[in-house]
């Protein structure tokens, strides 16, 4: 007993240390279909499925090999095909799609949103990049830019046919939103990417939605280079019990870039052999 006990004091430093966030995979994203590429924005189907959008107009579904997990990609509809799409969300079981060049959110069939006044003056190419949806049909945005490198991004809620701003993130260290997912835990999640000499960093934040004021906690940063342009996020809970975060990286039609899935997992959630499975 004596060394189990020993066991677990050396233990209990590291798992209460452990990262937020534990690595799981990347993915390459390699299709010849026309169109496929500069990806930026992912929505799980279910577990073995999922929907990538490009920012071009295209959009594709995923069909995952249950025991590699190696994507089967094809073409799919979305509702605005010859505009920038950037943003995906299921809310209330409906799909939703966002636009930048001017601000815009619509559903499958076509339907556009009311858009809150603040949109119509959004930048062209910095507008609705983050979307995010729960299962109550609320919908969660954030401008990619925030008109002033000292002016925090105002997160705004769709509910009950009106938009209001619920808080705001703190614009910090040429970080700026991307992607945006609630999680099986109700928490709002943020993808942030910046870009400088040496290449792509991302950074993951949640916020607790029933506190006030709005506090980030960050869950991940990633150093220069590690990834690629990551852009999309989706959350999702695997049949063994894991949440997982998967990100897109949107390759901007560039040879010198890569479009893959990258995975991390909720460090809590990997108890007894729980994984993204």
């Amino acid at each position: 007993m004596r060394w189990r006990l020993s066991l677990a004091l050396i233990l209990a430093p590291c798992l209460a240390h452990a990262d937020p966030l534990t690595f799981q995979r990347a993915t390459p994203l390699r299709s010849d279909l026309p169109g496929f590429g500069g990806l930026s924005a992912i929505e799980m189907q279910g577990p073995d499925s999922a929907i990538v959008l490009s920012d071009r107009g295209q959009a594709f579904t995923l069909t995952f090999d249950p025991d590699t997990r190696q994507p089967k990609i094809s073409p799919t509809a979305q509702p605005r095909p010859h505009r920038d799409s950037e943003g995906l969300a299921y809310a209330g079981g409906t799909l939703f799609f966002s636009y930048e060049g001017p601000g815009e959110i619509a559903t499958r069939s076509g339907t556009t949103l009311p858009n809150h006044p603040d949109f119509v003056g959004f930048h062209n190419n910095g507008s609705l990049e983050a979307l995010a949806g729960a299962p109550d049909g609320t919908l969660y945005t954030l401008p990619e830019r925030s008109g002033n490198p000292t002016h925090p991004f105002p997160i705004y809620r769709f509910r009950n046919d009106a938009w209001d701003i619920i808080g705001h993130l703190s614009r910090q260290d040429a970080f700026l939103p991307a992607g945006a997912d609630i999680g099986p835990d109700g928490t709002l999640y943020i993808l942030e990417r910046a870009f400088g000499p040496l290449g792509f960093r991302s950074r993951i934040v949640r916020l607790d939605l029933n506190s006030a004021p709005l506090r980030a906690e960050t869950l991940l940063t990633t150093p220069p280079g590690r990834h690629d342009n990551l852009e999309g996020l989706t959350i999702w809970q695997s049949q063994s019990g894991a949440t997982c975060l998967t990100m897109v990286s949107d390759d901007n039609f560039l040879p010198v870039q890569r479009s893959e899935l990258v995975e991390y997992a909720l460090t809590e959630t990997l108890a007894q052999d729980a994984s993204c499975d």
